[in-house]
């Protein structure tokens, strides 16, 4: 049960991180596209409800700091797999906060839809390694 929400987790984050890109590659290559993120970007200035975004990070840091953590601690009963997706799972993180803290839409048109987009590919892979490690305690 536990290798397909893993699966099931993986492809949704493969998912967010495509759609991310497909939103970014056809927000830099079609003029009709950037228009339209244009006008979408001055509609949400107005509702700042994509603000709270930015405090999101903070806890989406304490959630990879704690799977981290537990990672370490259970090292030797975790395999080869779980090792690289804690890897992929900061490097989401780190990019998530770069973009958020570094970014704006100055700099980076789509970066109100980019980052519903990256954070929940960010989330899936914190669910999922927090999954892995937190069941690993009731397999030994």
């Amino acid at each position: 049960m536990k290798k397909i929400i893993y699966i099931f987790l993986d492809l949704l984050t493969i998912a967010f991180l495509i759609g991310g890109y497909a939103f970014q590659y056809f927000t830099r290559k079609k003029l009709g596209m950037l228009r339209w993120v244009n006008y979408q970007n001055m509609q949400i200035q107005k509702n700042p409800v994509y603000d709270i975004l930015k405090y999101i990070i903070v806890a989406a840091i304490v959630l990879i700091v704690l799977s981290i953590v537990g990672y370490r601690k259970k090292k030797e009963l975790l395999g080869k797999i779980d090792f690289v997706m804690i890897v992929i799972m900061q490097i989401l993180g780190i990019s998530y906060l770069e973009i958020t803290v570094l970014k704006s839409i100055e700099s980076f048109p789509a970066y109100y839809f980019l980052m519903p987009f990256l954070g929940a590919a960010t989330l899936m892979q914190i669910i999922r390694n927090g999954i892995a490690v937190g069941t690993k305690k009731n397999e030994t």
